[in-house]
């Protein structure tokens, strides 16, 4: 027996209903799509300002005891990093870094004739909310023990007389070369110290690592464009290190 064909009316309303369901389930997906595209993003920007040390910071009284690299030596103080992320950022910053200084080496006589220790001295009249205290390619050449020992006095030094104050460590900075394996135990006995009395250590690389144009003819010290890239470097590591002060 033979089924009659549907009317038309009724095959239409069929094939209707069938391109409508495809359609729907089409336009599902695609709500999926545009659900996981225009999810809300947290942009490159927001995420640094949101682990930026100095949100919590601004006209902080910070103290730097560093060394020529630190201090700017061969530009004007207002070139060396510290200074221009002070400048950048509105910190209180009295740098007292000092040609030829370290936790042991003694600095230059036509600077400060200081090594750290004289420096950390003048930091306590100052009162500050933070001291950076940065290790320095100074003290290369000395015995390793008399470093871990220098370091460790100057470090609770700081603590000691200052116990209110947040104390920040930052690694040694060399030129555009490899660095000396004995860089690493300066720094190392500096993340030490810092971490035994409650501060926090920061290695910031070595910034000017395969620029020659960035360094001075002395092949020491940075130029401006030297002493901002370190500036940068130290910047990125405060927010990767979620430094706060």
């Amino acid at each position: 027996m033979r089924v009659p064909s549907p009317p038309v009316r009724t095959r239409h309303r069929t094939l209707l209903a069938a391109t409508a369901a495809t359609l729907a389930v089409l336009a599902l997906g695609a709500c999926s799509e545009d659900s996981s595209v225009a999810a809300p993003r947290v942009s490159a920007s927001a995420t640094t300002a949101a682990s930026r040390p100095w949100d919590h910071a601004p006209h902080a009284r910070i103290v730097v005891v560093g060394d020529s690299i630190s201090g700017g030596h061969g530009l004007t103080d207002a070139q060396a990093w510290p200074a221009l992320l002070a400048d950048e950022h509105h910190w209180a910053l009295t740098n007292l870094s000092c040609d030829g200084a370290g936790v042991a080496a003694v600095g230059d006589d036509d600077d400060c004739a200081s090594a750290y220790p004289t420096l950390v001295k003048r930091a306590v009249e100052l009162r500050p909310a933070v001291v950076f205290v940065q290790a320095s390619s100074n003290d290369l050449g000395m015995d390793d023990a008399e470093i871990r020992s220098a370091t460790n006095q100057v470090v609770a030094d700081v603590h000691r007389r200052l116990p209110e104050a947040r104390l920040i460590g930052l690694s040694a900075i060399w030129n555009q070369d490899a660095p000396p394996a004995q860089l690493a135990v300066i720094s190392k006995a500096l993340r030490k110290a810092i971490r035994h009395e409650g501060g926090q250590y920061v290695d910031i690389g070595e910034p000017l690592r395969g620029h020659q144009d960035w360094m001075q003819s002395d092949d020491v010290h940075p130029t401006v464009e030297g002493q901002q890239a370190i500036a940068s470097d130290v910047a990125a590591a405060f927010a990767k290190d979620h430094v706060r002060f």
